[in-house]
């Protein structure tokens, strides 16, 4: 036992969180030996849930009283930033406690200098309201200098909370590069030290088992209802131009929102239909049992944070195919275990599928080493250990 605990405060947490990062931290600081649990806001969707680790639920106010978190017993507290308002009095709050705070952002790697906007890969064509074209605008020809004192006020808080905190971890080497790029251009280089790239831990479900006997099978998963994040309308019109040109391959798309897929699946060629199975959510051990077989892993998004799926697609010895976002980045390693488009185009998401298939058909993707690979850097205890050495 290390005797430490280190608590994870994300104000919206839920029981589907058990299986990403907020969970999954808990359980590999418990199996390590530390106490660990979750520290989150009251809230009717926790009614009933029973967690492999505490849960200690509060009022949000609750959180803003001194007294509170001299009582609570963490010596660390791993910090999601609260979501939708300023956080930097809290994390005083936890520091006043005697805590150590180390924030975890999930920032989709779009903390940058000037701050990066998701909207800006979305066609300006998809989001024809006078306000986005407005925005759209005065962000293309406003000045350096304008944006900069647009965003002061932001870019303030965010310093003001890595000046508080003991540490700030982000979800992948590019995020990174991006928030120490918007400390420096802030004139905050001092804060750098503060940073560090941590990845998102992988449940153990994908961290064993054999991921042999590969098909010409292609993944993808997603809330397919959120058109501009998921992009699930160039999803589709790329699914079905890949699979006319390799008529060997089909694909599985499942997750939330799929009758936004079957409307769009529509006025594709039968032929085509016929190679393209459209589920619901589903159960985990079936993503696992898709996965194990699956050669490719195909994530079209705009943004993502660090993709958990993309990991245990990796875990199970898949490639993953997807788009220039930071955490797709370091998860295709640079070409070793997938493959970046060039753009947000439909053309070139495209192109990233054939090249793809085309290292499948050389033999330069072997599955086992794949999931060797990234089996320990994404395992929940490894992670945990990265975390325990921050905290201390």
């Amino acid at each position: 036992m290390s005797g430490i605990k280190i608590s994870v405060f994300f104000d919206l947490y839920a029981p589907m969180h058990e299986g990403k990062d907020p969970g999954q931290i808990p359980l590999g600081l418990m199996e390590n030996g530390a106490r660990s649990g979750i520290v989150t806001v009251t809230k009717g969707a926790l009614d009933g849930y029973s967690a492999k680790f505490p849960v200690n639920q509060q009022s949000l106010q609750t959180f803003y009283n001194p007294e509170f978190w001299l009582k609570e017993d963490s010596d660390a507290i791993i910090a999601y930033p609260l979501q939708g308002a300023y956080y930097s009095p809290l994390i005083e709050k936890m520091k006043a406690g005697g805590k150590k705070v180390l924030l975890k952002f999930d920032s989709d790697g779009k903390i940058a200098y000037p701050l990066k906007r998701h909207y800006l890969s979305i066609p300006l064509r998809e989001r024809l309201t006078l306000p986005d074209v407005l925005s759209d605008l005065w962000w293309r020809l406003s000045s350096e200098s304008l944006k900069r004192r647009r965003h002061a006020k932001v870019a303030a808080e965010i310093i003001r909370q890595i000046e508080l905190s003991d540490g700030a971890i982000i979800e992948s080497p590019d995020a990174l590069s991006n928030l120490n790029y918007f400390l420096t251009a802030w004139g905050r280089s001092d804060l750098v030290k503060k940073t560090h790239f941590v990845p998102n831990p992988v449940s153990p479900d994908y961290m064993q088992g054999e991921v042999g006997g590969k098909e010409k099978l292609v993944v993808s998963f997603g809330r397919w209802d959120d058109y501009r994040q998921k992009n699930t309308k160039v999803m589709v019109e790329t699914s079905v131009a890949f699979l006319a040109k390799r008529s060997d391959y089909r694909f599985i798309i499942f997750g939330g929102g799929t009758e936004n897929v079957k409307v769009l699946l529509s006025t594709a060629p039968e032929t085509v239909k016929a190679r393209i199975e459209v589920l619901g959510y589903v159960e985990h051990s079936f993503i696992r049992q898709v996965l194990a077989k699956a050669k490719m892993f195909f994530v079209p998004s705009r943004w993502e944070s660090f993709s958990i799926a993309s990991g245990e697609a990796l875990c199970m010895g898949c490639s993953v195919v997807g788009t220039p976002v930071e955490a797709l980045r370091y998860l295709s390693m640079q070409g070793s275990t997938g493959t970046i488009a060039a753009t947000f185009d439909k053309t070139a998401i495209l192109a990233a599928l054939l090249q793809d298939t085309e290292k499948w058909d050389c033999g330069m993707y072997d599955p086992e080493k794949i999931a060797a690979y990234w089996r320990p850097k994404l395992d929940r205890r490894n992670i945990a250990k990265i975390l325990e050495n921050l905290a201390r």
